[in-house]
């Protein structure tokens, strides 16, 4: 994986950081001052985020070191890791959120937000987007599990945000205009926020776990290793593909046939073009490893012993 590429996740995950810290603060002000539950618990969601980012930024650290005696197959598995920790890090602060409205709703504790809300709401929602976009874009790129789920990490406080927005401008009117079913708004918007934030921890849990016990690729993608395996000269046929996920990267393991006549130094050149293949060819594929099986005609063989045992019961 090229270094600069590396370099640019660590920078933007690091700017991520940074930026997560400065929100949480603005927003826990802007709804303490601006009066606003649901902007209070946004507060909580980006101080999650903080976290997660912390943990996203030193993973990228650790699954680009090179393997080693201890970890021969690399560091890879660092990245599904860190992409539970963000997982589980969202459904604390739906679980935050949902508390906080709840008591405040218990209590009839909802007093009308003030425009400094608002302000924090729209603010978050440009600056939120802004790092999903590029974050998800070089996430990727470097094809990096715990940059894409950081990534929706933004996405979901962006969301959160939307809903906050919807929330203080809703009891705001009410207000204005004496409806009192309006300020519930507040409430409710983060109520919804919650849920949105559920949905897309369970998403990156479910994902992280699967790469964790090496699920196997997708179909698309082992058809794809079958038919670029297939050009190479020599392949007759194709046994089997296994493949799974380390971090950033993709290994493979693939049994082909070929002629049984064939040397050994003519089965490892063979070998050698189907890892070179594979590795120019698809996205992120690291190591290969090539299984090389004599061509037989099965079929022909079964009739022939069954023409050996039904003489042989004849005589």
């Amino acid at each position: 994986m090229k270094k600069h590429l590396y370099h640019r996740g660590e920078t933007i995950t690091f700017f991520c950081l940074l930026g997560n810290l400065a929100l949480s603060l603005l927003k826990g002000l802007a709804g303490y001052f601006g009066s606003s539950k649901a902007m209070i618990a946004d507060a909580f969601h980006s101080g999650s985020d903080t976290f997660a980012t912390l943990v996203v930024y030193i993973s990228l650290k650790i699954s680009r070191k090179p393997a080693d005696e201890c970890h021969p197959y690399g560091h890879g598995k660092v990245e599904p890791l860190a992409a539970i920790f963000v997982g589980l890090t969202l459904l604390a602060a739906a679980a935050l959120i949902g508390r906080d409205i709840i008591i405040s709703v218990l209590e009839n504790q909802i007093p009308t937000p003030s425009l400094i809300a608002l302000a924090a709401a729209v603010g978050s929602i440009i600056v939120k987007e802004v790092m999903f976009r590029i974050t998800y874009r070089t996430g990727s790129e470097l094809n990096s599990e715990a940059m894409i789920a950081n990534a929706w990490d933004h996405r979901s406080d962006a969301y959160s945000s939307i809903g906050v927005l919807i929330g203080i401008a809703g009891s705001m009117a009410g207000a204005y205009y004496g409806i009192a079913w309006l300020r519930f708004l507040d409430p409710l918007a983060g109520t919804v926020v919650a849920i949105l934030i559920i949905k897309i921890a369970v998403m990156i849990l479910i994902k992280a776990v699967g790469n964790l016990m090496d699920a196997s690729l997708s179909e698309e993608t082992i058809e794809h290793v079958k038919s670029l395996a297939h050009r190479v000269p020599g392949v007759i046929d194709i046994s089997w593909v296994r493949g799974r996920v380390v971090g950033p990267e993709v290994q493979i393991d693939i049994a082909v046939q070929v002629d049984a006549t064939k040397t050994v130094q003519e089965g490892h050149d063979i070998a050698d073009m189907i890892k070179e293949t594979l590795q120019h060819n698809s996205d992120h594929v690291s190591e290969v490893l090539v299984h090389i099986n004599p061509h037989d005609n099965l079929h022909l063989k079964n009739e022939q012993l069954s023409t050996i045992r039904g003489n042989y019961l004849t005589d």
